[in-house]
């Protein structure tokens, strides 16, 4: 499974140093920031504003993202990177915004691995069927490490506490917890997909070039960046496969059941 956990480190490692310089959802650092309030769940409720954030890393933060992170009360910040990755971009939280950074890291990456996979990005025999191939397989090895995310909702569960969650690029191993928390909150599966796909809208406009220091050209590095449909689809198809359905597998992996669900509801959701 290593090499699987480092195709998701990969991938995310590279978008983060091309996203550095570049505007997308409000910060110039980390453009695939964004919270989760103003979706609609399945009974015509909406997630409350400015409880739930979701992003990619924030290294070396220009003193105006630093200030309109601390204008969001984000309490609690939980980084999904493993140590490797926190190594080579360390998080830049502004000390004025007074949260708790936690490391919950998803997997334990294997840095030989990622080699690896780069031999995949940069050789001779790429192709968009093959990344599509190990992005599938790479999103439905969550299954693998599935209760890396329990520390995730522990945190939801506080009363008063605001939550940022991000890995390095936002898109994987971050997509994969949004689609599970938005499940709980009863979201349907257009919506869920729906917010998964829109890390495109964030790596969409990131700057390429600056992967070419890895040797990856332009436009396989274009295709990398995204997520597609298939990717989650398979993650949540690895834990229908171990545990029957979703909700079985919050339960018995993450401790969500109904009273949790209840709980949760409660505390982010709103009446229209």
């Amino acid at each position: 499974m290593k090499s699987i956990k480092a195709i998701i480190a990969t991938t995310a490692l590279l978008a983060s140093v091309s996203a550095h310089a570049q505007q997308n959802l409000g910060l110039e650092a980390s453009p695939n920031f964004r919270e989760l309030g103003g979706i609609e769940t399945k009974d015509g409720k909406i997630l409350k504003d400015h409880l739930i954030y979701r992003s990619g890393s924030f290294t070396s933060l220009p003193q105006e993202d630093k200030e309109k992170l601390a204008e969001t009360g984000i309490t609690t910040v939980i980084d999904f990177r493993s140590d490797y990755e926190i190594k080579r971009e360390p998080d830049d939280i502004p000390s004025s915004l007074g949260a708790e950074w936690i490391n919950s890291p998803i997997g334990n990456i294997d840095p030989k691995s990622m080699q690896q996979f780069m031999k995949v990005l940069t050789g001779p025999t790429f192709s968009t069927d093959q990344v599509d191939s190990l992005m599938i397989t790479a999103n439905k090895g969550f299954v693998d490490n599935i209760t890396d995310f329990k520390p995730l909702f522990d945190h939801l569960l506080k009363k008063d506490e605001v939550v940022l969650f991000h890995c390095s690029a936002g898109k994987d191993r971050t997509g994969f917890a949004s689609s599970l928390i938005l499940h709980v909150l009863g979201a349907d599966w257009d919506t869920i997909m729906a917010d998964y796909l829109r890390s495109n809208e964030a790596v969409g406009k990131i700057d390429n070039s600056k992967l070419e220091m890895y040797g990856i050209p332009k436009d396989r590095a274009a295709y990398m960046m995204g997520v597609k449909a298939p990717y989650l689809e398979a993650a949540w198809d690895g834990i229908r496969e171990k545990y029957g359905d979703v909700d079985t597998m919050l339960e018995e992996e993450i401790g969500i059941g109904e009273k949790e669900k209840k709980q949760l509801r409660k505390k982010y959701l709103s009446k229209k």
